[in-house]
């Protein structure tokens, strides 16, 4: 049996049975998002962005991995101030913050990684001991 990689995303390899005449091998492209291959300019890039973002937001937490379909990903966490959005605003407000973060980063068309936030209050955060829920 031979390793052929594809260019279907990372770690994905199939397996060809080699012929005794033929000895070809055929290693496609590999892809890497950009944002894996570049990692000090991404978080230089999002480090920025939050600084932009309304006072409520407390810190962005970034961690860079595969979605559950093996996809290159950013995970946002990212902490507000306890008590400082009402409940009735909540929505529209993480909606406004993750819209301005997708609008300034452009992850996926310019960093090659499909975003996810979370959302969580200081105090939640520090329940978890500021660890991203995904982790």
């Amino acid at each position: 049996m031979a390793i052929y990689g594809t260019s279907a995303g990372f770690g994905c390899f199939r397996r060809q049975a080699s012929h005794a005449r033929s000895k070809k091998r055929d290693n496609g492209e590999v892809y890497i998002a950009r944002g894996f291959a570049q990692q000090p300019l991404l978080m230089t890039a999002i480090t920025r962005i939050a600084t932009s973002l309304p006072h409520q937001v407390i810190s962005v937490n970034p961690t860079l991995g595969n979605d559950w379909n093996g996809e290159p990903a950013v995970y946002f966490q990212i902490i507000i101030a306890d008590n400082s959005v009402p409940r009735s605003h909540l929505l529209a407000f993480t909606k406004e913050i993750s819209q301005s973060i997708v609008h300034q980063l452009r992850p996926l068309e310019e960093w090659g990684l499909l975003p996810y936030f979370n959302f969580l209050t200081q105090s939640d955060a520090a329940r978890m001991g500021h660890q991203p829920s995904w982790a």
